[in-house]
């Protein structure tokens, strides 16, 4: 399973959620099929797995997605997760999908690369809409847990839209590093296929005001 996926997950089993692989086999009670970037699994394997997740009671999809995710994307795997989109929404089970922006927060791996100072590509003229780690695991919460209707496309971005520059002065504000600490997640070529986005959608369905990675920075470094 891709990280991301790994990390929220684990989050939510933190918080009470009962997170279990998944296999080819029809669930015998309510579940959550959940699909995201790691799952690269041939169209027919994945036609088996959502005919037999179909037949259970109340079944439903989740797909953690990303942003970017377009079929005429310039990476495979945003080309390869429109497919899973895709065939979630004709799965004929209720199915949400959640496309990501980059993760940030404390212990998230692109703000841990940040601030190891590395060089930033073009300068770090690329414009991203940062979304705090917590706000998405919030939003997973409601989600798994009814507080919020279990339909549609949501992008999860920050409201500030800032440069990878200026996100990296953030990180810089602090500690560094060590050279080698962290990760690009996303990669820095899915990055570059990401269009600044409205965080109001996400907002209103599911009563959430995302917090300002700005403000919320200093007690980083606490």
């Amino acid at each position: 399973m891709h990280p991301p996926v790994q990390r929220l997950m684990a989050a939510l089993a933190a918080r009470g959620h009962e997170v279990r692989a998944a296999a080819a086999a029809r669930p015998v009670e309510q579940a959550t099929l959940v699909l995201g970037p790691g799952i690269d699994i041939d169209p027919m394997a994945l036609g088996v797995l959502l005919g037999a997740w179909r037949t259970a009671p109340r079944a439903r999809v989740l797909v953690i997605s990303l942003l970017g995710v377009h079929p005429d994307a310039r990476e495979r795997r945003l080309r390869r997760l429109w497919e899973v989109e895709e065939r979630a929404r004709g799965s004929g089970m209720p199915s949400l999908t959640l496309r990501l922006a980059p993760l940030v927060g404390p212990q998230s791996p692109l703000w841990l690369k940040l601030r190891s100072r590395p060089r930033l590509p073009r300068g770090g003229r690329q414009l991203l809409n940062p979304v705090f780690e917590d706000d998405v695991v919030e939003t997973l919460d409601r989600a798994l847990s009814d507080r919020a209707p279990w339909d549609g496309w949501f992008e999860l971005v920050g409201e500030e839209a800032m440069t990878l520059a200026e996100l990296a002065e953030l990180a810089a504000s602090g500690a560094s590093l060590p050279r080698g600490s962290g990760e690009w997640e996303p990669p820095l070529a899915e990055m570059r296929e990401h269009r600044l986005s409205e965080a109001r959608p996400w907002r209103e369905h599911f009563d959430l005001q995302p917090a300002s990675v700005r403000q919320a920075v200093p007690g980083w470094f606490a």
